[in-house]
């Protein structure tokens, strides 16, 4: 295939590079994606971006060297399908889960896939005529392939009808690696002893119970402090850890993705203590956590259990009891050769959790479309065996 004449337009929700880059403010995701539209703007006769929703309407280049352009806020498609056709593409990268912009590519005969990163909408009448619409959409022989942020968002799509075969996990390229850091070793009773947990604060999210556990270790002797980086109910939770007397616990709003693997390592142990009645999407933190080796203390949720086992890479509880949550901390630190073992396992653990196919090699193996390319995405297709991984079963919970 000759590259020189493909025009490639990845179209966004919004698009944040034009402000971002005046900002210095992307992200590590966004600039995974913008340096590789860059560096795929030397092989391409032109290389942008469409938001579809922004402040206002622009039509840019960054000093990368990538189009931008923003469609202001329209009341239809229409405004958007006249940009995409004033933009002419070959091949269209959607991450935005409307069936209308995969039926104008496969209307206008442009090459085109999937590349979704959020979840789709909550159940309701709505939203199932709307997830059918676009199963239906993204099953035409047009669009090539559909892309997901791993293989959770792949399953969710694959149960609204994507066809299997159709479907590919990827993930972002890691920041950091696990056999950068050494394993962790307990040489003494941790004074004091650093607790951590990252995600939102909601008590479906098990913090109510961490807080309780943390008192219990408390009156057990444990010096806590105890650490809780997130967004939430934080009032809430300030005022039940004044009633528990609890006087080093820390709220940090927010920890830059670059920066939170490193204050994960400074931890002795993660919690993760969610509820089973709350959604969970844990696969970046449980990256970071068996990245630096610090041992996690997780509840029995059900989402876990694809790559947590009890007593080989994690010690687990049942969620909502925090009597069990403090007794697994207790143990854990009690038992220097267990702290040790769990922390070892951490690197094979998270290599087992990595995805072979990120944002940029599946752009890149679709793009070439030679036979191999070809292959190499059906090799990492949904339907194959790669993904039909067992469930571990949980040991019983240390007395």
């Amino acid at each position: 295939m000759d590259l020189q004449h493909l025009r490639l337009l990845l179209v966004l929700g919004n698009e944040p590079y034009r402000h971002g880059m005046e900002t210095g403010t992307l992200n590590a995701e966004q600039l995974t994606i913008l340096e590789g539209l860059t560096t795929w703007g030397f092989q391409l006769q032109e290389v942008g971006v469409l938001g579809c929703a922004s402040d206002e309407t622009y039509d840019d280049i960054l000093d990368t060297g990538v189009r931008v352009i923003g469609s202001g806020l329209p009341d239809t498609n229409e405004s958007i399908f006249r940009r995409l056709a004033d933009f002419c593409p070959t091949h269209l990268v959607i991450d935005v889960p409307d069936p209308a912009l995969f039926r104008w590519a496969t209307r206008q005969q442009v090459h085109c896939i999937g590349m979704f990163r959020d979840k789709l909408g909550d159940p309701g009448l709505k939203q199932r005529w709307d997830n059918y619409q676009l199963s239906k959409a993204l099953n035409h022989a047009g669009v090539d392939w559909v892309g997901g942020l791993g293989i959770e968002k792949c399953e969710s799509l694959a149960q609204i009808g994507v066809l299997r075969d159709k479907l590919i996990p990827w993930d972002w390229p890691p920041s950091n690696r696990a056999e950068s850091f050494e394993p962790k070793q307990l040489s003494a009773r941790p004074d004091p002893l650093q607790l951590m947990y990252v995600g939102p604060l909601f008590s479906t999210r098990g913090i109510g119970d961490l807080l309780v556990a943390a008192a219990q270790l408390k009156a057990q002797g444990w010096n806590i402090h105890l650490k809780l980086v997130g967004q939430g109910d934080i009032q809430r939770f300030e005022i039940q850890a004044k009633r528990l007397q609890l006087d080093h616990v820390e709220f940090i709003d927010n920890i830059p993705d670059h920066s939170l693997v490193y204050l994960v390592r400074q931890a002795d142990v993660v919690v993760m203590p969610s509820r089973h009645e709350s959604p969970e999407n844990s696969n970046a933190l449980l990256n970071h956590c068996l990245q630096a080796h610090t041992p996690i203390v997780a509840s029995d949720h059900p989402m876990f259990a694809g790559s947590l086992s009890h007593g080989v890479n994690a010690m687990i509880f049942p969620a909502g009891n925090a009597r069990a949550l403090s007794k697994s901390i207790d143990y854990l630190l009690s038992h220097p050769d267990t702290y040790a073992k769990l922390s070892a396992a951490s690197q094979a653990s998270w290599q087992s959790m990595q995805l072979p196919v990120h944002w940029l090699s599946l752009l890149e193996h679709w793009l070439q479309g030679t036979s191999d390319d070809r292959q190499w995405l059906h090799r990492y297709a949904l339907s194959a065996p790669l993904y039909q991984r067992q469930q571990p079963s949980l040991l019983l919970q240390p007395s």
